[in-house]
């Protein structure tokens, strides 16, 4: 995303900026909720598509897998052609796969269209800070307008498993996709009437090569990352060595770019700040464990305990409210503590935390179940925004955009292999306890080491 001040702002209408600031974050909040309001659905649509488990790891995770590699170049396009125009297209898109996951016949139909909301919203994440930027020109105003936006998406995200759970209840399980279709209608005549158009005057070079092999590198990853959950071994081994080939292509075409003096379409300069690494490495492995825990909460809740979607959702809350206070209370701990003791001493507390609930005993106690999830999830989303602003204040002031997207690609690469890799591990378990007690120790575990290695990474921080 290029930071730059805007080479031409419509002028037809004066621009209010609450107006402009409700509608991005109406798009962003539409797109944070479906990332999460599968987590409860999944063993619904499981149930009634039907769906094998590595079907159902592919439904959630196509769309993790194929934002990430498509943020690189979509701040970049919406900046050269317009970053209304890239809002409205893809909330348009977004709608219309939706629609179509709302009916697909089988898992097949259902992956395919998850993967299309996925472009759609690659098309809508990247402008809506961008349009910020226009609208909000006075810096401590941006910073108030900002902090909304991002309460607004972890606030859509924290709902989305109850969101579905009520649906679920009251309808069948494309009700959850085909809600989307009103309320992105909804903000495109937002966007029309209240969004003044907005281009870049030095918009980016779009390296379509090093997209595709981006796209490929990712891909394969998942497909690896997935086989898993069917022990297809040999699929694993290739799918990991073909990963790690094309995404040393694409590293190699990056530095050929830049030592050409040509504009990559990753800025590689950016990793050889330690801090910066690391901090996107935290972010990764903090969604890793929560986002692929969240799913692993609600399958053993509906199928060991007999939970129905609804009751699993409420089970739930007590960890979505705890993400939201985390995010509140970041800013309080980051000033008490520096990036290093808060990334690492609350990825320990969070894999602590996951070990309590390993150590209750089946079946969990709920009283149980909800303190140690709502503690993990605190202390997760503590660690994520605290790297998060390590990541934004280790680059310099021209790299700010491409280091948002690199966050961004994280958090989403993080939860999808999170799903893929735990999913693998609970659906390999002889029962549905013993796969939510194997994943669940595996994040634990994860955590703990992790906390450890950041405090050694982040020494000089």
């Amino acid at each position: 995303m290029n930071e730059s001040v805007p080479l031409e702002v419509d002028g037809r209408r004066r621009t209010r900026p609450g107006l402009v600031l409700a509608t991005v974050c109406g798009a962003l909040a539409l797109v944070s909720i479906d990332v999460t309001v599968l987590h409860v659905v999944a063993p619904t649509i499981a149930r009634e598509l039907p769906a094998t488990d590595a079907e159902l790891l592919w439904i959630i995770d196509a769309f993790p897998f194929v934002i990430a590699p498509l943020l690189l170049s979509a701040g970049v396009l919406s900046d050269r052609y317009g970053r209304r125009l890239f809002l409205v297209v893809g909330m348009a898109l977004f709608a219309a796969a939706s629609a179509a996951a709302a009916f697909a016949p089988g898992p097949v139909w259902l992956i395919a269209a998850r993967a299309a909301m996925a472009v759609g919203a690659a098309g809508i994440l990247p402008p809506t800070m961008s349009l910020l930027r226009v609208a909000y020109p006075d810096r401590q105003k941006r910073v108030r307008a900002v902090a909304i936006w991002s309460m607004s998406s972890a606030a859509a995200a924290a709902a989305g498993p109850v969101i579905g759970g009520v649906i679920v209840a009251h309808s069948w399980w494309g009700g959850v996709f085909l809600v989307n279709v009103p309320l992105a209608a909804l903000v495109i005549a937002a966007a029309l009437r209240w969004v003044p158009e907005s281009r870049s005057d030095r918009p980016g070079s779009t390296d379509l090569a090093g997209q595709g092999l981006a796209i490929g590198a990712v891909l394969a990853a998942a497909v690896a990352a997935n086989s898993l959950a069917e022990h297809h071994v040999e699929v694993f081994i290739g799918g990991t060595v073909l990963s790690l080939g094309v995404g040393w292509a694409f590293v190699r075409r990056q530095f050929g770019l830049g030592r050409r003096g040509e504009q990559p379409t990753l800025d590689m300069a950016l990793f050889r700040n330690a801090a910066f690494s690391s901090a996107l490495i935290a972010v990764a492995l903090a969604m890793f464990a929560i986002v692929g825990l969240e799913l692993q909460f609600a399958r053993y809740l509906q199928l060991e305990r007999g939970f129905a979607p609804l009751d699993a959702a409420i089970a739930l809350v007590p960890l979505a409210l705890a993400t939201v206070v985390g995010a509140l209370l970041s800013p309080w701990v980051l000033r008490l503590l520096r990036h290093r003791a808060t990334i690492a001493s609350t990825l320990t507390v969070a894999g602590l935390a996951l070990a309590g609930l390993t150590l209750a005993g089946e079946p969990v106690n709920l009283a149980v179940f909800a303190a140690t999830t709502a503690l993990a999830g605190l202390a997760i989303e503590i660690a994520a925004v605290s790297a998060n602003d390590l990541i934004v204040s280790s680059a310099g002031v021209h790299e700010v955009g491409g280091a948002a997207a690199l966050e961004e690609i994280s958090y989403d690469l993080g939860g999808g292999f999170g799903t893929a890799v735990l999913g693998a591990v609970a659906v390999s378990a002889p029962s549905i306890a013993g796969g939510f007690h194997a994943a669940v120790a595996t994040s634990a575990g994860l955590l703990v080491v992790a906390g450890l290695a950041m405090a050694w990474a982040l020494r000089r921080v």
